[in-house]
């Protein structure tokens, strides 16, 4: 199988760690390499904090973390797409 690739934010990016649920089998966590030094996490989740941290959000597409350094996406499995 080739080495996945993750399309967000218009550019695409070499997938290091794909993350499964153990009940659902589904992708709940993509580790992707934004350069040599530095790699990107996105968690499966389709609402998030708001930045006030009082109220939760439904989220439609992938979204920063107000305050940490990784995003939520809804569907990440949509995210994926394979070598040519």
């Amino acid at each position: 199988m080739k080495q996945p690739k993750i399309k967000i934010f218009n550019q695409t990016f070499n997938v290091i760690q794909i993350e499964f649920d153990k009940k659902t089998g589904r992708i709940k966590k993509v580790v992707y390499q934004v350069n040599e030094r530095q790699n990107q996490t996105v968690f499966k989740n389709n609402e998030m904090i708001t930045k006030s941290l009082t109220s939760k959000i439904k989220i439609q597409e992938p979204t920063p973390h107000p305050y940490h350094d990784y995003l939520y996406a809804p569907d990440l499995e949509c995210l994926l797409v394979q070598n040519k």
